[in-house]
């Protein structure tokens, strides 16, 4: 394919972003070995990529322009597909440069045959590898196979779909680098031929880690001329890239900034046969509250395990990604105090991904012969049971009104000045929501906001805060343990996401949680 051709495809296939910061790369293609076909479509697509989207690219097949006073005016270098089979590729103080560039927060990015350099000065061959991840050793013939999408939250994959099939040529590595690295794409070996010494079992194909002070991106996709003009490769390059450079604020992933929580349905859930959920874990893995486990017995005491929810798989309606489904279930941390701060001064700010369903008749008792209060099917919820209650919750009325509160436990009424109950929109049964709301910080009285879908709120009112408010266990699926009160404050309906900040987000970083949201689960209500 010409250039002319090439851009002009890249460019019809992809829409043009506005509004990016400028990335400077250093597109580097010196080699010492195999000659690839592909090798001018991979120096085309990283050229195009910055004609698109207004970065500053510079191309060299040159290696000694691997130096200080270049990598100072650099923020990526990408090897393009360049190989070094043959013989050394890099002097001793080219070398030297590029791990300066990575341990001064250098980004880099390698594309296919950049795993295969293998002659270099041994100190920095061992070094180059582990910034590879690995190194490529060998490949049965090009033929289709199908890679698996294990982490759709990156930048360079949230388009992709949760299978993708492609022809390309199939590496094996020389170590498996899962553990050391982040996996976005793995290979599925039954889905192409090759003997099993050309096989590893577990396959990892496309990952990203922070290394050595810098970042790297690795894909050993890019054998064949045909996937260059691929536009799911061509965005998995593209996000590669921003990720590299710190640069991927657009539909990339949820700020980490004051993130406590992310439950995920898509990633650690903890299922049986029956995909009864029997543990939900925090994605945050620094944060005290990790897993979540199901109230056993739920509201029928008589049968255990009916407490549990259950997790539903590839839902279309959200882009495939699944949800746990709740109908008179709950998960609850067991950390007492973890979320106590949220209403004492630091604020909050919570998002979810939710579906209703039609809610029960609080006039007609559950399975457990209770009553459902009239108005209560909380979704969130950490309050304290007994004396007067505290704590964070979000609940939606009998008719599907949303609402969201605080209460303070200065006073038991269940909604007065000190329990405000901030009331929403009514939400259409059977049909998902991106559901938000944002407590202010500091002491007094703060702020109280209640978003759906759009970063307008769609109510609000004051909370005074309680320096000395005590609340309860975090509960998903109801705001506190169902056999206190079984059945009678329960959630039905499907959650595919819950994000907890403990602080409020401004409104910009409500915008950006909002756009990935919609753009991860594909909502655009």
């Amino acid at each position: 394919m010409n250039r002319l051709a090439f851009l002009t495809l890249f460019f019809l296939s992809s829409p043009i972003l506005i509004g990016q910061e400028t990335i400077r790369i250093l597109n580097f293609q010196a080699d010492s070995g195999y000659q690839h076909d592909s090798k001018e479509e991979a120096l085309l697509l990283v050229e195009s990529l910055g004609k698109k989207n207004g970065w500053e690219v510079f191309s060299t097949a040159d290696a000694n322009t691997l130096n200080e006073s270049r990598l100072l005016k650099t923020d990526v270098v990408i090897f393009n597909n360049n190989c070094g089979t043959e013989s050394a590729i890099f002097s001793k103080s080219q070398g030297q440069a590029l791990q300066n560039f990575i341990r001064n927060g250098g980004g880099f990015v390698g594309i296919h045959c950049a795993g295969a350099i293998w002659h270099e000065e041994k100190e920095f061959q061992a070094w180059y590898e582990q910034l590879i991840g690995t190194r490529l050793v060998g490949h049965p013939e090009v033929q289709n196979a199908t890679l698996v999408i294990e982490n759709s939250d990156q930048n360079s994959t949230y388009h992709l779909p949760r299978k993708w099939r492609i022809k390309d040529e199939w590496h094996y590595f020389s170590s498996n680098p899962r553990g050391r690295v982040n996996v976005l794409l793995s290979l599925d070996e039954n889905s192409y031929q090759a003997d099993s010494s050309l096989k590893m079992g577990d396959h990892p194909f496309t990952w990203y880690q922070y290394f050595d002070g810098g970042r790297s991106f690795f894909t050993s996709l890019g054998h064949t001329v045909e996937v260059y003009q691929n536009v799911d490769y061509q965005r998995l390059i593209e996000g590669g890239i921003q990720w590299a450079a710190h640069n991927a604020k657009d539909k990339t992933k949820p700020a980490l900034d004051g993130l406590i929580l992310d439950l995920d349905a898509d990633h650690n859930v903890v299922t049986n046969e029956k995909e009864e959920v029997l543990k939900w874990t925090n994605g945050v893995a620094l944060s005290e509250a990790q897993d979540f486990t199901p109230n056993d017995y739920g509201v029928r005491i008589t049968d255990p395990g009916s407490g549990r929810p259950k997790l539903k798989k590839n839902i279309q309606e959200i882009a495939g990604h699944n949800a746990i489904v709740f109908e008179e279930d709950e998960l609850v941390n067991g950390k007492e105090d973890t979320f106590d701060y949220l209403v004492t001064g630091s604020g909050y700010t919570w998002f979810t991904v939710l579906k209703p369903y039609r809610t029960q008749s609080s006039t007609e008792p559950t399975e457990f012969g209770l009553h459902r209060l009239k108005d209560v099917n909380s979704f969130l919820g950490n309050l304290r049971n007994g004396g007067n209650y505290e704590g964070i919750w979000g609940s939606l009325n009998d008719d599907l009104t949303v609402w969201c509160g605080s209460r303070n436990g200065v006073t038991f009424g269940r909604f007065d000045q000190n329990n405000p109950k901030i009331t929403g929109i009514q939400l259409e049964p059977n049909t998902y929501y991106i559901i938000a709301a944002r407590m202010g910080s500091g002491t007094g009285h703060v702020e109280i906001e209640l978003f759906v879908n759009e970063i307008k709120p769609v109510a609000s009112g004051e909370y005074p805060v309680n320096i000395h408010s005590n609340p309860s266990k975090l509960a998903i699926g109801t705001e506190r343990d169902a056999t206190n009160h079984p059945g009678s404050e329960s959630f039905d309906g499907e959650i595919a996401r819950l994000l907890l900040y403990e602080r409020p987000l401004d409104d910009s970083e409500m915008a950006h949680i909002l756009e990935y949201l919609k753009s991860r689960y594909g909502l655009t209500n």
